[in-house]
Parts: C-alpha cells; sequence; structure tokens
C-alpha cells in the first residue's frame, strides 16, 4: 500500500486525513481532464484578476446569479 510509505499520513487527524483524501481526488481528477485551452484561458483570468482584483465577483455573487438563470 502507498499510505505504508507515507506514514505521516496515517498519523494525521481523521478531519486532514478527509481534506488530504479530497485534495488528492481534486487533483486526479484535474490530471485527467486537463484540457490546454481551458488551463491556458484559466491562466489568463488568473492573470487579469491579480492585475485588477476589484474587477472580479465574489463567489456568492456569481452563485445567485448562475441559479436565477437556471430556474428563469
Amino acid at each position: 500500500m502507498i499510505v505504508e510509505r507515507l506514514p505521516e499520513v496515517l498519523s494525521l487527524p481523521t478531519e486532514e486525513k478527509e481534506i488530504l483524501a479530497e485534495e488528492l481526488l481534486n487533483q486526479v481528477v484535474l490530471e485527467r481532464d486537463k484540457d490546454p485551452a481551458l488551463v491556458d484561458l484559466l491562466r489568463r483570468r488568473l492573470s487579469e484578476h491579480k492585475a485588477n482584483p476589484e474587477s472580479g465577483v465574489r463567489w456568492e455573487q456569481l452563485r445567485d446569479r448562475l441559479l436565477k438563470r437556471r430556474h428563469a
């Protein structure tokens, strides 16, 4: 087992193990579904955001707009 090679993982509290498992699963999904065009777009948008953080929208606002659009 891989976890035997990483004994420090076994000593983590349960909550941190759950977080680690979720992070690893997210990484696997990202690696499997890596679309170079999407990665490039996300990098450009991140650069734009760093250059002008006020131009963005908070997640809660975006979520609300999307939900309204979905239910319209």
